[in-house]
């Protein structure tokens, strides 16, 4: 099959079959709402449990080895957190609430049903805990999520490793 006049590399002639693939920018928008609700789940999550340990422990004074323990969940536990949200959300309603705001939808890229575990945690697993490496990962992810420009049905790496495709719904 050629390539259309005028289309950028690696886009065919031919439209997908099936669902409308969701476009990049539905997908930031979708991952930019993610981030904020991880944010906010986060914060939430820290405070409680700053409270939880001053009410057990009947002090508000920590100890070297609970703020070290504190400072590398809070540096290195950001794609874990991801990690989790997104393989979650996936495999119990193929999207996380981010991509629900924007009505976009992961679905298995072999026949457009429901993921199976193993899709969803290999994508979430491939997107999410590399961003538990401050800088480097972000860069990872941002490289890898950029690789859906080269790919007709706009699959980001994370999507091509897992076998799914982002489709609007």
């Amino acid at each position: 099959m050629q390539p259309v006049q005028g289309m950028p590399p690696g886009r065919g002639a031919s439209p997908p079959v099936g669902p409308e693939p969701a476009t990049f920018g539905r997908r930031l928008a979708a991952r930019t709402i993610d981030y904020v609700l991880a944010l906010f789940a986060a914060a939430a999550f820290f405070v409680a449990m700053a409270v939880v340990t001053v009410v057990l422990t009947g002090s508000d004074q920590t100890t070297d080895a609970e703020g070290t323990l504190w400072a590398v969940l809070f540096v290195f536990g950001w794609g874990l957190l991801l990690f989790f949200y997104d393989w979650l959300y996936l495999v119990t309603w193929g999207r996380t609430l981010g991509k629900m705001m924007v009505g976009i939808k992961v679905v298995s890229a072999a026949d457009g049903g429901r993921l199976s575990q193993g899709q969803a945690l290999g994508r979430s697993a491939f997107f999410g805990l590399p961003q538990s490496l401050p800088g480097l990962g972000h860069v990872f992810t941002m490289a890898e999520s950029m690789a859906a420009f080269g790919d007709r049905r706009n699959r980001s790496l994370h999507d091509r490793v897992a076998g799914t495709v982002v489709i609007r719904t």
